[in-house]
């Protein structure tokens, strides 16, 4: 006695075992983790290292390249970039998806503290992040006030807010935009000091040793304790101008009479605005694999308490957050999950025209979608994009088994046998058929499982999540349908009795007859054409043929890209000003930009951040998706010529990068360059390199990362001259760095908090190279103490410098950013790249691939890995079952047809193969066979009974039509919600819905007739007698 026998008997047994699937993945459910995607993002850690008044080429030679060669060998390191910028070196590295973040951050501090003894002693310890270098932030928040500047706004986020953020589980850092940070800047007078025959060094001792506060000890009485404090701290600007600088001849020199202290939060830097008011911005950045959903919920429950903090007059909102489209896009799919339950349940009642016989099937979906969230759960995985496009597409599958157990015992139930006979022979008849298919769709996903790298990722959870619900379907299909269909349906004579009491009873027998007149007709017409067919089986050959050839060809000539353009709701504007251009320049321009932002009907809020140097941006939030009509990617191609016409910045409108890549813009190509070379040389196959890439026709907004050679002055020291006045040589570095650049040898507390003391020139003497000559330093002649012009001892001269030096894999290089225009293929582009770059290139110099474009090229190899495994996989498990190697190959020639179904499909519809079309393709493989396998199980079981093979696929075909249909009308109205999706996210569904739809319309349509044409084909020289008389027949 099997499982089935058993459930029809036991009838609380079977209803007992499903509740418990369902309260498992209730409960489950509840605990499940929600992400916009599965954990597919690298481990990244970033080191920030300052050094204070360096070139990018000392931070290069004496800080990037000594812990570069420190880092490269650790374990689980998988690519290593950095950027050796002015006064600052910043690394990268990205490590294997299956490294652990912490411990890959020991790991590094590790490998840094063996060789910091190696680095010079004035460069900081080296920051590390658990984050790439330049992470954006993922959510902004603007402060702005009518009363309050925004030096005080940005004092007060310092001082009050940004220890509040950091400590929100997974924010890596927060960082603070525009209005400056408190210094108290000690600006001093050059000629007055030489006056006073005072140094800058002579001013800096004086700040270490006068601006104390310390700890003295304690006084100890006969009944306590008592502190002692020494109080020397200097706070205000009356104090530090007051301090004693040099004692001569009882005369005291202060500060006051050497140069100015004053209190101030200059930013050069940065400008921020938010829609028309001047704001601070608080950027908060997440660690690389943290999920952004819960920082943002964790940041919006916080967002009330922070707000009653703030000071009068002071106000803060949500500038940008990118969690919005990602909650929006995760809605809009249960709202798909919804939509396609309802049309699978009209098409089973429209096929199955009882309100008994559709409980059974339909009773399949909860059991099957709500067990699945228990696996997903025993399995690590979470509730997110993926895994609920695999229970939308479950919802057709997951009825399909119920639905031909249902039809098989239901066919019996109407020939005159009672419902529990029929049930057990019903079942008993088609239980192998529903294990072959179960089987051979988890069979699809099976080398899914076993893929590594993020697509193998973000395959695994979809593929075993929607192998898992069909498998749970499989199970009820074989326990708890049979069981449903022996205590709902009645006999044929019960169920036939005519009930016209009510209106509804008499519209419903009248729809009842006629559906059933036109079923009959179908299975008459398809019979009948099924047989014509047969006679001209080349010809269906070679139709399917040419149909899966031409599938082939638009596979290959369709655009290609890792995922769609979607509309996140964002626009972004980035702005790059000429170089050497300060803030002013900058933040006239970009209220222009903002300016052209502001007219766009469907913006909602703008965030303007200007910076020099480098990029400035505006971040726009655009309506939500069912307030506008315009998607975001028309609003940006209506951008394009206003922005191009502005002339003091190079500005790009975008979309805002993709979801599943990141960044703030829409690049799809990245380019990189290596080599050993001087950057010199660098430079120059760079811009030889720009122009083959403009040359290509492909690309749009092309960006390269080196920019132009900023002007350095170089001082050079005559030593002799220096010797014989008793100057160091490092005394003239540390002490121009310290009068131009400006140190801080100090700090002063101001409301608790410790604010940096700036030693440096008085502006007017820092503008240019002649104001140089003004610095004195002191020295010694004929055993004098004296002091000496800096002109007197060094050669100022001009060159140009570079303003930042890349590396990627540990090799100096230029990144090329770039836009595709419309109808160019990402795959194509890139090899067209690849060929061209290297015709201009010299030896010696590697062409890589950073961004999407890396990820493509890497994800591209493991697909086609995935579809041949997939099609192995299926064969060698059909082949067990059937114990045959002739009938799985039978089933498995309608997977062309169906694929090239779905490719017409995505052709007609503009789209492009992306990793959801590829995933629509994975999962066709798997629909498409079940049919194949109905026919071909029936076929045999025909053939066993006596039947002629061509009689018994003819009948097999007939008889399984009708479950054939529905259940393809099941999952093509389960996917067209998909298909044609609208709002958040729906740029991604639809791809995945048009492959469905299509390559099951056209799949099950070839299969009714292909399937049956090789099954004759293969067996012919068996079966020649049984042809003869097939033909013979037809004929008369």
């Amino acid at each position: 006695m099997n499982l089935t026998d058993i459930c029809i008997r036991r009838p609380v047994l079977s209803t007992v075992m499903s509740l418990v699937i369902i309260l498992l993945g209730i409960v489950t459910w509840t605990r499940l983790q929600v992400r916009q995607y599965p954990n597919v993002d690298e481990p990244k850690i970033s080191i920030i290292t300052q050094f204070e008044g360096a070139s990018p080429e000392i931070i290069e030679a004496q800080v990037t390249k000594p812990l570069e060669d420190a880092l490269s060998g650790i374990e689980g390191l998988y690519l290593m970039t950095s950027s050796s910028e002015v006064e600052e070196s910043r690394i990268t590295l990205v490590f294997e998806l299956n490294r652990s973040i912490e411990a890959a951050a020991n790991d590094v501090r590790d490998r840094i503290s063996r060789i910091r003894n190696k680095l010079p002693n004035d460069v900081s310890d080296p920051r590390i992040k658990k984050a790439d270098a330049d992470a954006f932030p993922f959510m902004y928040l603007a402060v702005y006030s009518d009363r309050h500047d925004t030096k005080d706004i940005a004092d007060y986020a310092r001082r009050f807010l940004e220890s509040q953020l950091e400590v929100i589980n997974g924010v890596s850092s927060v960082e603070i935009f525009g209005g400056g940070e408190y210094e108290m800047h000690i600006y001093l007078d050059p000629v007055k000091m030489a006056s006073y025959q005072i140094t800058a060094e002579d001013v800096a001792q004086s700040l270490k040793k006068q601006n104390i506060e310390k700890p003295a000890g304690r006084i100890i009485t006969k009944d306590r304790e008592i502190t002692v404090t020494t109080k020397a701290a200097l706070s205000t600007e009356k104090d530090f101008n007051n301090l004693i600088i040099f004692e001569r001849d009882g005369y005291l020199v202060r500060l006051e009479d050497i140069g100015e202290a004053k209190l101030d939060a200059i930013d050069t830097r940065s400008r921020v605005r938010f829609n028309d008011k001047n704001a601070v911005a608080i950027g908060l950045i997440k660690q690389s694999i943290a999920n952004p959903l819960d920082i943002a919920l964790a940041v919006k429950k916080q967002l009330p308490r922070l707000r009653e903090g703030l000071p009068r007059g002071m106000q803060m909102e949500v500038a940008n957050d990118k969690t919005v489209y990602i909650e929006r896009s995760i809605q809009e799919v249960y709202h798909t999950l919804f939509e396609a339950t309802i049309l699978v349940i009209l098409v089973i009642l429209a096929f199955l025209r009882s309100f008994r016989a559709i409980i059974i099937p339909i009773v399949t979906i909860p059991v099957s979608l709500i067990g699945a969230f228990a696996l997903m759960y025993w399995l690590g995985f979470t509730i997110n994009t993926l895994t609920l496009l695999a229970l939308v597409l479950a919802i057709g599958l997951v009825v399909d088994d119920a639905i031909i157990v249902l039809e098989n015992i239901y066919r019996h139930i109407e020939e005159g046998m009672h419902p529990v006979t029929a049930a057990f022979k019903g079942a008993r008849e088609i239980s192998f058929a529903v294990v072959a298919m179960t089987i051979t769709l988890a069979a699809v996903y099976a080398p899914i499982a076993l893929s590594t790298g993020q697509t193998g990722r973000l395959f695994t959870e979809f593929a075993l999540t929607l192998a898992g619900s069909v498998l749970i379907s499989g199970f009820v299909a074989l326990t708890l349908s049979p069981m449903m269909c022996s205590r709902l349906l009645k006999s044929h004579n019960v169920v036939k009795v005519n009930n016209e009491t009510n209106a509804f009873n008499k519209y419903w027998n009248v729809f009842e007859t006629k559906s059933e007149k036109v079923l009959v007709y179908i299975d008459t017409l398809y019979e009948s054409a099924l047989k014509r067919a047969l006679t001209k089986r080349w010809t269906i050959l070679a139709t399917g043929f040419v149909i899966a050839s031409l599938g082939y060809y638009l596979f290959k000539e369709m655009p290609s890209e890792l995922i769609p353009r979607e509309d996140q709701g964002i626009v972004n504007a980035r702005a790059i000003p000429p170089y050497g251009a300060n803030i002013d320049f900058t933040n006239k321009y970009m209220l222009q930009v903002d300016n052209i932002m502001k007219g766009i009907p469907e913006m909602e809020k703008r965030l303007t951040l200007v910076n020099v140097p480098g990029e400035s941006t505006i971040l726009g939030v655009l309506l939500p998706w069912e307030k506008r009509k315009r998607r975001s990617q028309e609003i940006v191609e209506g951008l394009r010529d206003p922005m191009y016409d502005i002339t003091g910045l190079s500005v790009s409108p975008s979309v805002g990068g993709k979801s599943l890549v990141g960044g703030l813009t829409d690049t799809p190509v990245e380019v990189v360059i290596e080599t050993t070379k001087t950057y010199k040389e660098l430079v120059e196959m760079a811009d030889g390199f720009m122009k083959t890439l403009h040359g290509l026709g492909a690309l749009q907004d092309i960006y390269a990362d080196y920019g132009a050679e900023g002007q350095e002055l170089v001082v050079t020291v005559d030593r002799d001259k220096a010797a014989s006045l008793g100057i160091d040589v490092s005394t003239v570095g540390e002490s121009l760095d310290t009068l131009i650049s400006g140190r801080s040898p100090s700090k002063f507390k101001r409301e608790n908090k410790l604010y940096n003391v700036k030693v440096w020139l008085e502006e007017d003497y820092r503008r240019s190279a002649d104001d140089l000559s003004m610095v004195f330093l002191r020295g010694s002649k004929d055993r004098k103490e004296t002091m000496v012009p800096l002109s007197e001892i060094v050669e100022i001269s001009k060159r140009l410098a570079p303003t930042a030096i890349s590396h990627f894999s540990g090799l100096r290089s230029v990144t090329f950013s770039a836009k595709l225009r419309d109808g160019f293929s990402l795959g194509n582009t890139l090899q067209l790249i690849k060929e061209q770059g290297y015709k201009v290139l010299p030896e010696g110099t590697r062409i890589d691939f950073a961004g999407e474009s890396r990820r493509y090229l890497e994800e591209s190899s493991n697909i086609l890995l995935i579809f041949g495994l997939a099609l192995i996989f299926i064969f060698l498990v059909l082949s067990a079952q059937y114990e045959s190697y002739i009938d799985p190959l039978i089933i498995l020639f309608s997977v062309p047809l169906s694929l090239a179904g779905g490719i017409f499909l995505l052709k007609l519809f503009g789209q492009t193969i992306n990793l959801y079309s590829q995933i629509g393709l994975i999962t066709l493989i798997g629909l498409i066979t079940k049919h194949g396998i109905l026919i071909v199980d029936f076929a045999n079981k025909l053939k066993a009974d006596g039947l002629s093979r061509i009689d018994a696929v003819v009948e097999a075909s007939r008889l399984r039509l009708r479950p054939i249909l529905m259940t393809t009308f099941a999952m093509v109205l389960g996917a067209v919600p998909l298909a044609f999706a609208s709002g958040a996210g729906a740029e991604s569904r639809r791809p995945i819905g048009l492959v469905i739809v299509g390559g099951m319309t056209l799949g099950t349509l070839f299969t009714l007739f292909v399937v049956p044409a090789i099954y004759t084909f293969l067996s012919r020289k068996k079966v020649a007698s049984d042809l003869s008389e097939f033909n013979e027949k037809n004929r008369q």
